[in-house]
């Protein structure tokens, strides 16, 4: 029967508390953490359109 190989890097354990240990770090200096709302984007529509295109476009 094969042997599962070991994980390499922090477990997910690991990785839970440092960033518990961050967080906790970032609001213990003051700083503040704003939650956005469910479907509000990220992208300030004030500055125009950014003249991206996605999937394949027409070729000349």
């Amino acid at each position: 029967m094969a042997t599962k190989s070991k994980q390499s890097g922090p477990t997910t354990q690991e990785l839970r508390d440092s960033l518990d240990a961050d967080v906790k770090a970032f609001l213990e200096s003051g700083k503040k953490i704003t939650q956005i709302p469910n479907g509000v984007s990220g992208v300030d529509s004030s500055k125009g359109e950014k003249n991206i295109a996605l999937g394949q476009g027409k070729k000349d």
